[in-house]
């Protein structure tokens, strides 16, 4: 087991118990890449030594001293672990920096405060003083959102900022701290009758503030939306001031000015609070079915059908690639079964087929009623019904399927992934262009899934997976990650639809979006943060 000192302790995504891979899953990869019993006894940049810093903490002992005297000496830590901790997010090319023993982006120190009314003064002191302010929360992030290439402080909202405030029943609304993370903040709603509706695959180490700043959407969007579609109002800290905005359910005084801070990843101040919708919680009125199809071409046309009939909105609403597909189908001991030969037989093939997985909820009746019609709908597109078992099981694993990354990496293996929106006329163009890219490279494998479903089109989530080139894997793999963003973008996808931007794809905003919306981009964070101090070096491209 790997000292709590070590890099490899800080770089574990998830679960830090996922060690191995299952075996269904390790003779996959033993086929696909060639690997040996004797690769699955080594471990590739394990990333075991002893954390150690190159870069001193800039700050001055009386800057220093002010932070203690703000939120106490147990909340400002200057110590290389807590710096290195704090450092990133989950990018595989961070994640790559830590098992090669790198940390080039470590705050100066980290600050917990403990009340809005301590980050309304630290924010106040260090744009006084220039000194950056990057808000980290579960530290999740997969574009580079929480790196601090300009030092200043790390500004842990978890410890402390991590409370529901309160639960409004007669507006069905909850406003809680931003350091919230998903769980807590999931048990104590249902423990109230509610749910927050919102379940990123980050879920279990991710916060509130998070979600907003990064817009993300969770595996029931289709049905709750994502949750900028849940957000009510906000209460954010600027270096210009703090912005607070009222709970009405809708006004006409001009922008909406909370959303301005949906998707600015802490370029424009500090979220401490947020009101959102909450919904009823009532899992045993979940209606859900999983259904196959004969091709993916087919699956996109019936789920694009289903969403556009205006006959109600699933929650869960997901389609696997034939290659996703086949990979769930081994690595669950379904491949060569007797169920599996009569799919085959009946012309469901391996390397064409694809899952589609459908949930509804809501009160009973309701959900078993836009059930049914979506099940027609499946019929009439060629689906066949294979009960709810698929969904079920799909369902107990859907967070700790990422944690799989660390042991891949182990195996000298980069895996990653890139999500996009697009619309329905230019999906399948995406969907194979990716696939013809990757499929350049030797040994390259890629999955597909859709998963976030609108009526007029929806998300696409690529999982890739490749034996990194040994002594040259950081610039192998920007190679390789630049060029599939490329393909995705020239074929008509967007940058993102709900990792956000960060500092990995902002080379791409300017071309994506236009000079003149960079430029508006760009005017409002120069009034809300003058001097540049909110997580600066070019987070979405604003500088």
């Amino acid at each position: 087991m790997e000292h709590e000192n070590s890099y490899r302790h800080l770089l574990k995504w998830g679960d830090k118990r996922e060690e191995t891979v299952g075996h269904h899953m390790a003779g996959v990869i033993k086929e696909k890449f060639g690997l040996t019993d004797d690769d699955f006894g080594r471990k590739h940049l394990p990333g075991t030594e002893p954390v150690k810093l190159e870069k001193p903490s800039m700050l001055k002992p009386a800057q220093v001293e002010f932070f203690k005297s703000i939120s106490g000496d147990e909340n400002v830590l200057a110590d290389d672990l807590s710096r290195a901790r704090f450092s990133c997010g989950k990018f595989y090319g961070e994640l790559l920096d830590m098992r090669l023993g790198l940390v080039p982006d470590p705050p100066d120190a980290v600050v917990a405060p403990r009340t809005h009314e301590e980050v309304v003064r630290i924010v106040e002191y260090c744009s006084r003083e220039l000194i950056a302010v990057v808000p980290a929360g579960g530290l999740s992030s997969v574009t580079g959102a929480v790196r601090s290439p300009r030092g200043g402080i790390a500004l842990d909202l978890t410890r402390h900022l991590n409370r529901v405030l309160t639960v409004n029943k007669i507006n069905k609304t909850v406003t809680v701290q931003a350091g919230m993370y998903g769980p807590a903040l999931e048990e104590e709603l249902n423990r109230q009758g509610y749910s927050c509706g919102h379940f990123p695959q980050s879920f279990e180490y991710s916060t509130v503030g998070g979600w907003i700043s990064a817009r993300g959407a969770g595996q029931a969007s289709t049905g709750y939306g994502k949750i900028e579609d849940m957000l009510v109002s906000l209460k954010a800290v600027t270096p210009a001031g703090v912005l607070e905005t009222k709970d009405y359910p809708r006004t006409a005084q001009g922008w909406d000015l909370f959303r301005v801070f949906a998707g600015a990843e802490g370029t424009l101040g500090v979220i401490t609070e947020a009101t959102l919708h909450i919904f009823n919680y009532g899992p045993e009125n979940t209606a859900s079915a999983a259904f196959i199809f004969r091709s993916f071409e087919a699956a996109v046309d019936a789920m694009r059908r289903i969403i556009q009939s205006e006959c109600g909105k699933p929650h869960l609403f997901r389609i696997s690639d034939p290659d996703e597909t086949d990979i769930a189908f081994r690595t669950s001991g379904f491949d060569g079964t007797m169920a599996d030969r009569v799919l085959q037989m009946l012309g469901f093939k391996a390397g064409s087929r694809c899952l589609m997985f459908v949930a509804v909820e809501g009160e009973k009746d309701y959900a078993h009623f836009v059930l049914k019609k979506i099940k027609k709908k499946a019929r009439a597109g060629k689906g066949m019904y294979i009960g709810t078992s698929p969904v079920k099981k799909w369902l107990e694993q859907r967070y700790s399927s990422a944690y799989m990354r660390d042991p891949l990496m182990d195996l000298g293996i980069m895996t990653d992934t890139l999500e996009t929106a697009v619309t329905w006329e230019n999906l399948l163009k995406v969907w194979k262009a990716a696939h013809e890219y990757v499929a350049k490279r030797p040994k390259a494998f890629l999955m597909i899934h859709i998963s976030h479903v609108y009526e007029n089109g929806a998300n696409l989530y690529f999982t890739f997976l490749s034996p990194m080139e040994k002594g040259n894997e950081k610039n192998d793999f920007a190679a390789f990650h630049r060029g599939l963003v490329e393909t995705i973008l020239s074929y008509g996808g967007s940058i993102s639809h709900h990792h956000g931007v960060g500092r990995v794809l902002a080379p791409w905003m300017e071309g994506h979006l236009g000079k003149s919306s960079m430029e508006l981009l760009r005017a409002v964070k120069r009034h809300l943060d003058p001097n540049n101090i909110m997580n600066p070096g070019g987070t979405l491209g604003l500088s």
